[in-house]
Formats: structure tokens, C-alpha cells, sequence
């Protein structure tokens, strides 16, 4: 009965640890911000061709975005510019600056072209108007085999 509440327990914990690696991929806290990222597949955008300059119809082509919330408040950040810079783990990268999306700023975000199959950095930018620096956030994604 020991080793099987043991056991149990050695599960449990697993399980929470990957829950939160899980969690730590997408999620980060820089500097009073909650900042959430979204890697999708430019084919789920298709129904909207003229966002970001629209080309979702390129082979390899993820569409990336960044949500930011203020953590005292809780409200969603609409005054920032962001950049991302996307690279292959250990090379040169593309930078392009992530648009605000819609009328009712939800997120902002842009296309971005993931070749192969590999680890991505993903380089998170942002400027605020009240803040005179920026604040960065660095992401891995792991793009996916078609």
C-alpha cells in the first residue's frame, strides 16, 4: 500500500511539472506583464487573406501571436508596439512587427515562415508608451512535421 501511494504520488508530481512546462512555452511574466503566445498554422486564417498583408496561402507560413495583460489589473495591454524576431535555434532571424488585430484590439500579430520542422526562438519585443525601455520575452516552439 506504501509504494502504491508512492507511486501515486511520484505520478502526480510528473504530471503537474509537465503541466507547468507546458504552460511555461507559452506563458511568461516580464516586467508587470503577463505575456501569452500563439503559434498557429496560416491555413486556420485563411478566412481572413488580408490580415497582416494576408499570403496565407504559402507553404509553411504560421501565423504568430502575442496577447499582454497587465498583472495588477488584469486588463488587456492595447498600447504597446511589439516586435518578434523568429529564428532556428543558434541562427539569424526574421523580425517583422506584430499588427494589432481588429477594431477591438484582442492581440496583436503577422505571418511568419517556419521551413523545417526544428526548434524555433521566438523573440518577443515590446514597447510601451509610459515605459522609456522595452521589455523582451523569449520563447521555444517546436514546429511540427506536416
Amino acid at each position: 500500500m506504501l509504494y502504491r501511494n508512492l507511486l501515486a504520488g511520484f505520478c502526480f508530481l510528473f504530471a503537474a511539472n509537465l503541466a507547468i512546462a507546458a504552460d511555461a512555452e507559452r506563458h511568461q511574466q516580464v516586467d508587470g506583464m503577463n505575456i501569452y503566445l500563439g503559434v498557429i498554422p496560416a491555413q486556420l486564417t485563411q478566412e481572413h487573406p488580408g490580415m497582416h498583408s494576408g499570403g496565407a496561402d504559402k507553404k509553411h507560413r504560421y501565423h504568430v501571436l502575442v496577447a499582454l495583460f497587465d498583472i495588477k489589473s488584469g486588463k488587456r495591454i492595447t498600447d504597446a508596439k511589439i516586435k518578434a524576431t523568429i529564428s532556428p535555434l543558434g541562427m539569424g532571424g526574421d523580425t517583422k512587427e506584430l499588427e494589432p488585430m481588429h477594431s477591438k484590439l484582442l492581440s496583436y500579430g503577422n505571418y511568419f515562415t517556419l521551413h523545417r520542422p526544428e526548434l524555433y526562438r521566438i523573440r518577443v519585443e515590446i514597447q510601451r508608451k509610459e515605459s522609456e525601455g522595452s521589455s523582451v520575452a523569449n520563447f521555444v516552439f517546436q514546429r511540427p512535421r506536416n
